[in-house]
Parts: structure tokens; sequence; C-alpha cells
């Protein structure tokens, strides 16, 4: 059961939310705080409409114990002063909450989608520290913040989904376009005094079955930019600092890599290069590879 893989396709759809991205070198802090702040205002009305539907007696209904809902209370309260934090060091040039499509209808749906976007976010922070690298003070501030969205992502993959803790001895770092991919599909619409994020978006992407075992052929299928190159394309697995590349052969089949463990994200991009926004030709997926205590995750 431990080679199971849940699948969660979350990819980026064509919005006004995103402009041409500028090179990584070109951004500074301001669009990279204001795209941690886009971030933040996402979780931040994902815990407050959520705690909001489900009330303790629907988290025992669905068997959870009453702790569970207290500590989702918790992580709300931190993702509010995460807000509060970005938004008092932006000023007047911080964005605005954006209005949001959240799809979970149960608390167990609500867990699930809380471990992607913690998971997530702490993936983009761990993406954009480069891009903070010559302001310590905002450095050492964001890796506060992915500390404690790691151990948030941590807490509900093991405690709560009854998964594994972790992946392995390295998380997964990804671009703002990539954590981009995966978060726009829950935004609706934002202020039109937004200024645009530093992100380009991606078709999405869909890969079945939704439960592929590693070493299974699994069916790509996004829609292909009209003016994209000839050549071939490949599935890259992001697996800790690594990715694992396969083909996509002409019938939009690909196989799953052996030995993939926790979460894995996946796109489909046009070289063995680590996915950029040169190289990516769609969203990401998020891909749940659950392995035992007794795994040798090295």
């Amino acid at each position: 059961m431990f080679k199971k893989a849940i699948l969660l396709s979350f990819v980026a759809a064509s919005t006004v939310l995103g402009a041409p991205a500028p090179s990584q070198t070109d951004l500074i802090d301001i669009d990279v705080l204001n795209f941690a702040l886009t971030l933040e205002h996402l979780e931040n009305a994902f815990y407050t409409q959520g705690l909001a539907k489900y009330s303790p007696q629907d988290f025992e209904r669905q068997g959870y114990p009453d702790w569970v809902r207290g500590r989702f209370e918790q992580i709300s309260g931190h993702e509010a002063e995460h807000v509060k934090f970005l938004s008092s060091a932006l000023g007047d040039t911080a964005v605005k909450p954006c209005e949001y499509n959240f799809q979970d209808k149960s608390p167990k749906s609500f867990i699930a989608t809380s471990m992607v976007l913690e998971t997530v976010g702490a993936s983009a922070y761990l993406g954009g520290a480069k891009l903070l690298a010559d302001n310590t003070d905002l450095l050492t501030a964001a890796g506060s913040i992915l500390a404690v969205e790691s151990r948030q992502a941590s807490w509900i993959t093991s405690a709560v989904m009854k998964l594994e803790p972790w992946n392995g001895p390295f998380d997964i770092p990804l671009t703002p376009s990539g954590a981009f991919s995966l978060a726009a599909p829950f935004i609706k619409s934002c202020p039109s005094s937004n200024p645009p994020l530093p992100v380009k978006t991606f078709p999405q992407l869909k890969i079945s079955p939704t439960d592929p075992n590693e070493g299974a052929q699994v069916t790509v299928k996004y829609i292909k930019p009209s003016d994209a190159p000839d050549g071939d394309r490949y599935v890259a697995w992001l697996d800790g600092l690594q990715a694992v590349f396969t083909k996509v052969n002409k019938d939009g089949k690909a196989k799953v890599p052996d030995g993939l463990m926790g979460t894995v994200y996946a796109a489909v991009v046009k070289s063995k290069d680590m996915p950029d926004d040169n190289t990516m030709e769609s969203g990401f997926a998020v891909v749940q590879f659950p392995f035992s205590s007794m795994a040798d995750t090295n």
C-alpha cells in the first residue's frame, strides 16, 4: 500500500495575475515579498473560511479528535500573523487579498487541501530564499516563516493524515512561477490595484491514473502552446534537490520513476534541465508517495 500515490493536480490557468516573468536577477525585494504575501493571503483566507464552515462536531463526525481542529485554529493564527508582518513590511506597496475559490466540501478535503498549501508554501519560501540573499534581515524573517510552514505541513501529513512526516534528507525548492502554478487554481480574481506578480502562467497538466504506482505508465495531458518548439518532452519529477526525467512518448504516456518518496512535484518540460520559466511547458502537479517508517529515505 505504501507504493500507492495520491495525486493532487493543481495547475495554473492563464489569468490577469501573471505578467511576463522577469529574470530572477531582475526581481527586487518588493516583488518577492508581495509574491509571498499573495500566498499568505490565500492561506489566511483558506483557514478563516474553512474553520467558519466546519465546527468541532463536523471534525468529530469524520473521526478526528477535538485537538485536530484546535491545532488548525493555531495554524490559522500563524497565517494571519504572516499577513500582518509582510503587510507591515511592504506598507503602501502591499498587495490586497484576492477573491478565492476553495473546493473543499468536508473536514477531510479541507485537511487534504491544507497539506498542499502548507507544503507548497514551504517550497516557495525555500526557492525564494536566494532572491533575498542581499538582504539578510529579510532572509532571516523569510527563513523563520519557512520553518513554521514546514512544521505545519509535517504535522498535517503525519499526525492528521497518518502519512510520512517528511520526504527525505532534503525538501523541494520551487521558483515563484512553479509555486504559483499550484496556488493559482484557488484564486478567482484580484483587485485591479494589485501589481502584476513576477510569474509566468502555464497550461493545466492532467496525469492519469490519479494514483500511479512507481514504475507504472501514466497518461500526460495538457494544452501545448501553439508556439511551442518541436522536440522531445519530459515529465520532470522534483524530489528533494534533484529532478528525475522520464520521456513523454508520442502516445502521451510517461513512466513514473522508481524511488520517489513523500511529496513530489511533476511538470512537463522541454529539456532535462532543472525546471524554470524557460523550460516548463505545464504547471506542476503534486504527487504523494507514502512510505513506511521502515523505509530507507537516504
